[in-house]
Parts: C-alpha cells; structure tokens; sequence
C-alpha cells in the first residue's frame, strides 16, 4: 500500500529508478546553505516508499562543518548515476528530515516528488517542463497570449512545444522569437533563434538556439533544472 501511494507523485518508471540505486553505492549530495550550495559526496543507505530515504554521514572530524548544514528541514539535491543501455544520470530535491550519530551516522530525508534525468551517451538536456508565453512579431497584437511549455533545456537552448492554435501561425527557421516566464518576483525574457520546427498531434515543437551571455538562461537553469 505505502508503494502505491509514492506512485501517486513518481511514475512507475521514476519508482525503478530509485528502486535501481543499490546500498553503497556513491552519490553527489548538494546541501542549500545561506551563501553558496556545498557540495559532497556520500553513500545510500535505504529507502522506505513512501517515507523517507536513507544516506551515509560520517560522524568524523572532517565532516562536522557539513553536519551542521543539515538542519531539519533545509533543502538538499541529490545526484547519482544510474547505468544502463544509455546511462543516466538521476536528480531530485528532498528536504532533511533528521541526522543521527548513534549507532552510526545516518541522514534520514524526505521521499522526493519528481526525478530529472539526462543521458550521459547522448546531448544533455534536462526535461524541466517550464510554462513561458512566447512573443513573435508573427503574432502581433496577441503575442502576449501565446503560451508553450520549455519540454527539454540546456545552456545553448531548448526545445519549446506550443499548441496549435488559429491565433498562432507557426513560425519560421531563423526566427527571432522572446520566451517570458515568470521567476524572483518578475518576469524574466529570454531571446532566442528558431533553429528547426516539427509537427506532432496537436503541437508545434520549435527548436530554438538562445542569445549568447543572457543573465537569464543562468536564472532559468538555477531555478527549474536540477541535472547541470
């Protein structure tokens, strides 16, 4: 019953996922902090579905600055490579529920509520899913009313899907277009170049190049992907 409830958040797939981490094996552990994200690396202990999952902490010298950033509560990413036909590296955000020194030295935290994943044998892109309104003299008037979702993302670009819709003509290669979404209070554009258009169902998918040295394709990966 407790695993039929934690696929009501992972897919069954993102459930195997976590299920394919063996104890011991190694993972990358970046802990919020008021300054700047510390990074370390540690072991996977267990999990139990739905509740919690389970980490090595040392209890040694050396790791008493790191034990006193995990304060209930605080946010925490963990990162682990999960191999495979392709390989993938496996992301996700949980919060620490509680460190124990006896009998050992144990991080219990929270179980997460979505993974992020990329190939490591193919181009990394991260699939966020970020809703933006896109903004093409192509629309005109009612530009600010077009909308798509960001379905795969990277440093040099993404990949855009749109709805199709009477009130959007599709779009052209070399086209420059501006996505808007919303982050820190504003919103925040980003400029980029139409690079190539598919057609699938009900969506018109728009690869697009960004802007060179945009501040907020920066904000944009900080904010939604986890896998960098």
């Amino acid at each position: 019953m407790a695993e039929k409830n934690a696929q009501l958040a992972l897919s069954r797939d993102n459930i195997e996922s976590l299920k394919a981490l063996e104890v011991g094996e190694a993972i990358d552990l970046q802990i919020t902090t008021p300054t700047s994200p510390r990074r370390v690396k540690t072991l996977y202990v267990g999990m139990d579905i739905p509740n919690c999952l389970i980490f090595q902490m040392p209890t040694t010298a050396k790791w008493i600055s790191t034990r006193d950033l995990l304060t209930v509560g605080n946010d925490l990413v963990v990162r682990y490579v999960l191999e495979g036909d392709s390989g993938q590296v496996i992301a996700f955000r949980v919060k620490v529920l509680k460190l124990l020194s006896k009998p050992t030295g144990l991080l219990i935290t929270s179980f997460p509520q979505s993974l992020q994943s990329i190939g490591l044998r193919s181009e990394k892109r991260a699939q966020p899913g970020i809703a933006v309104a896109v903004k093409s003299p192509q629309f005109g008037e009612g530009s600010k009313d077009a909308t798509g979702i960001i379905v795969d993302v990277s440093f040099k670009g993404c990949r855009v899907a749109m709805p199709i819709n009477p009130d959007w003509p599709m779009l052209s290669a070399d086209e420059k277009i501006t996505l808007i979404y919303f982050g820190e209070g504003n919103n925040i554009e980003i400029s980029a170049t139409i690079k190539n258009i598919k057609v699938e169902q009900e969506y018109n998918y728009y690869g697009l190049q960004f802007d060179e040295n945009q501040k907020s394709v920066t904000q944009l990966l900080d904010r939604h992907v986890l896998l960098r």
